[in-house]
C-alpha cells in the first residue's frame, strides 16, 4: 500500500511520535486501517512518515495503551476496534468525581487479581509481548524519558493475557482515569527505576505461572507507585487525596 493511498504526511521532528499516533488513529477512525488489519512494518512506517523507527515504536506504544493496536510476536501489529467500552467506563468513573485515593484504591483492588489470572493463563506469545514492553521501558529509562505510555501498555498486556475482555476494558478505564496522577510516579529516574523493578518482578511471576507471587508482586508495585504519587501530592496538591488518604510511606494491610 503506497503512502499516498493511506494519506500519510511527513511530520515535524518535535514530538513526532504524537503526530504519528494521531495520523494512525485517524486512519483507523476512517476505516482506512480496519480492525484486524496488519499495520505496515516499523521500517516501512518510518520511511512513509519520514521519522526514525524509535519514533514509530513510541507512537505504537501510545496506540497500544489506548487499546487501538495489538502486537503478536512474529506476526506484527494489528489495528483493533476503538475501545469505546473503556472510554465510556472512564467517563462514568470521572462523573463520580471521587478523590484520588479512591481511584488508587480501585486499582489496588483490581490489578493484583488480574495479575493472578494472567499468571495462570499466560502462553508463549503473551510472555514475549510482556518482555518486549519491559525492554521498551528500559530503553526509555536509558534515554531519560518517562515511560508513561509504555507503563500503561505493560499493564494492559497483562490484562489481555487473562483472555477476559471485561478485565481488559476495566484496566484500560482505570489507567486512563489515573493517567495524570501516575505521571508523578514516573517523573524522576529513581521513580522509573523503582517502577521498572516492580514490572520485572511481576513478569517473573507470570513467566513462572506463580499466581500467588504475581498477586503479591502486583500489590507491592501498586503500593510503591502510590507512595511516589502521595509523596509528591502531599506537598503540591493535598486536596486531590481525599479525607482518608494514607500518609506517604504507609501501606494498607490486605491491599
Amino acid at each position: 500500500m503506497e503512502s499516498r493511498e493511506l494519506g500519510i504526511e511527513p511530520v515535524p521532528r518535535v514530538r513526532a511520535h504524537e503526530e504519528v499516533a494521531r495520523q494512525l488513529r485517524e486512519l483507523m477512525q476512517r476505516d482506512v486501517l480496519r480492525a484486524g488489519e496488519r499495520l505496515p512494518p516499523e521500517r516501512d512506517l518510518a520511511l512513509r512518515f519520514q521519522v526514525s523507527r524509535a519514533t514509530i515504536r513510541q507512537a505504537l506504544s501510545i496506540l497500544h495503551s489506548q487499546g487501538l493496536v495489538e502486537s503478536h510476536v512474529g506476526a506484527g501489529t494489528f489495528a483493533r476496534s476503538p475501545a469505546a467500552g473503556a472510554t465510556q467506563l472512564t467517563n462514568v468513573l470521572r462523573m463520580v468525581d471521587a478523590p484520588l485515593n479512591d481511584q488508587l484504591e480501585l486499582r489496588r483492588l483490581i490489578e493484583p487479581q488480574v495479575a493472578r489470572h494472567a499468571a495462570d493463563r499466560a502462553v508463549h506469545y503473551d510472555l514475549e509481548e510482556l518482555r518486549g514492553h519491559v525492554v521498551a521501558q528500559q530503553q526509555r529509562l536509558d534515554d531519560g524519558i518517562p515511560f508513561v505510555q509504555e507503563d500503561s501498555a505493560f499493564h494492559l498486556a497483562i490484562a489481555q493475557t487473562t483472555k477476559n475482555e471485561l478485565l481488559v476494558r476495566m484496566v484500560e478505564g482505570v489507567h486512563e482515569l489515573l493517567r495524570d496522577s501516575r505521571e508523578y510516579s514516573l517523573a524522576t529516574p529513581e521513580g522509573m527505576e523503582q517502577s521498572l523493578d516492580g514490572h520485572r518482578r511481576i513478569l517473573t511471576a507470570i513467566e513462572e505461572h506463580d499466581t500467588l507471587a504475581a498477586h503479591e508482586a502486583m500489590t507491592a508495585h501498586i503500593l510503591d507507585v502510590e507512595r511516589l504519587i502521595l509523596q509528591t501530592l502531599s506537598t503540591e496538591n493535598p486536596s486531590m487525596l481525599g479525607s482518608h488518604a494514607p500518609k506517604p510511606g504507609e501501606t494498607e494491610s490486605g491491599a
